[in-house]
């Protein structure tokens, strides 16, 4: 009798043990949804028709803007990385930096210029809407968080 009642203990603590491994999977899980930031605007802004089809165009101006920018940072990476293999120059070095700095400025601005672009296609009540929902903004164009290893 005394066996089966730690058999039952043993198997109780292995069933919350395997509850909590899957809670803590499941929870890393969604630390960064990656939602639909079109989907999202048009959903909550409610736009119509005519609205979409010219959101849909500045998104397209958007994309083009930060794909090009991309490229020159992908670029300056590049050049920024080979100079580990080359005698230390630490004025070529800053160079580099400084110019991927800027293109990081770049690519905010890019975002901003974006946001504006849209807030301009709003109704008056839809800008008071998109001025709430900036907030939930970063959550669509962060990087998510690297998994723990």
């Amino acid at each position: 009798m005394k066996n089966i009642n730690t058999l039952k203990w043993i198997i109780i603590g292995l069933v919350l043990a395997n509850l909590l491994l899957l809670f803590a999977i499941l929870k890393d899980t969604f630390i960064h949804p990656k939602p639909d930031f079109k989907k999202f605007i048009i959903h909550e802004l409610q736009f119509d028709p005519q609205q979409i089809a010219a959101f849909e165009k500045e998104i397209k101006i958007h994309k083009a803007g930060m794909d090009a920018i991309e490229q020159k940072i992908i670029s300056g990476k590049q050049q920024l990385y080979v100079l580990n293999g080359l005698p230390h120059n630490d004025s070529s070095e800053q160079a580099y930096l400084h110019t991927l700095g800027a293109l990081q400025e770049q690519v905010e601005a890019n975002f901003m210029a974006h946001f504006k672009a849209i807030r301009k296609l709003c109704t008056t009540n839809q800008t008071k809407k998109f001025d709430a929902l900036t907030k939930d903004f970063p959550k669509f164009f962060s990087k998510p968080k690297r998994p723990k290893k």
